[in-house]
């Protein structure tokens, strides 16, 4: 089976919070480092391995999320689940415990851990865009270039910077695409029994990821890079915002414009094989002033 390349867990939370420089980063999220690209994450395996610790359906139940709400809101990843938490009614910590709380049998510095990842998906809006739905970043197919594409790791990354899909990469190299699909589901299930294994991931939530990511596996290798393809919904955090100070948008007025920005780019996709998110509207009793 064919194995991920391991992202080395390089910061606990107390860690990013204490490089995390107020005022000067450009990414979405708060937490990013002065100077971070706009898009940064953590390099911890958990993110990109997608290994969420609690069942999304408990903070659908929680936020009051109806079908497809979750996408919706975290499209626009300026957004965070703890905003609207607090607007519900619901202390950010306070629901934090209660998304972990099922999880039995485990020690307190376990728990601390697990409650700590929760907050950072609560508070950290691209973090919670991509462990949610950015299903198929951290896949390191590259690594495995050879048996998934039968090219070299150098050459399949310059085709893919060029525009072709994993599916012309494999024909490319004669690798074939039955090779492709099952090397690349192979990880799928390999993130998928890691995560329950190593106590990190609620075993339900990896179900569920593992079955978001199969569904969309036909589309992913078939299609272009996110940033050459106007079809693709998450390409847009590679050109939509422009870069900015950490914080924005911070006043009313920047958030409304920030919003209206992200629906017209929504309403430009282009129809194809990946599944567009609906459009977000929030009540208007809830809308921060």
């Amino acid at each position: 089976m064919v194995k991920r390349a391991r992202v080395a867990c390089l910061a606990v939370v107390a860690v990013v919070c204490t490089a995390a420089t107020p005022g000067v980063a450009r990414a979405h999220d708060s937490l990013a480092p002065a100077g971070a690209s706009h898009n940064w994450l953590p390099s911890e395996e958990w993110i990109h391995r997608h290994w969420i610790p609690f069942d999304e359906r408990a903070l659908h139940r929680a936020l009051g999320f109806g079908p497809h709400e979750l996408r919706a809101y975290l499209y626009n990843d300026h957004h965070t689940l703890a905003d609207l938490a607090r607007r519900r009614g619901w202390d950010p910590e306070a629901l934090a415990a209660s998304l972990v709380a099922p999880w039995q049998g485990i020690s307190p510095e376990h728990r601390a851990l697990l409650g700590g990842r929760t907050m950072r998906i609560l508070t950290q809006g691209h973090l919670a865009q991509h462990v949610f739905f950015h299903v198929f970043h951290g896949l390191v197919v590259h690594a495995a270039s050879d048996h998934l594409f039968g090219v070299s790791g150098h050459d399949s990354l310059a085709m893919r910077a060029e525009g072709h899909s994993y599916v012309e990469i494999a024909e490319h190299g004669n690798a074939g695409t039955a090779a492709l699909y099952a090397g690349v589901a192979g990880m799928i299930d390999s993130d998928h029994r890691d995560g329950i294994a190593r106590l990190e991931a609620w075993p339900r939530q990896s179900d569920r990821i593992r079955d978001r990511t199969r569904a969309q596996l036909a589309c992913w290798v078939q299609q272009p890079p996110a940033a050459m393809d106007p079809a693709n919904p998450f390409g847009k955090n590679r050109f939509l915002h422009g870069e900015h100070a950490a914080g924005w948008p911070n006043t009313a007025e920047e958030r409304r414009a920030n919003d209206r920005r992200v629906e017209r780019f929504r309403l430009r996709l282009v129809k194809g094989c990946w599944r567009h998110p609906r459009s977000w509207s929030e009540p208007s009793h809830e809308r921060t002033p």
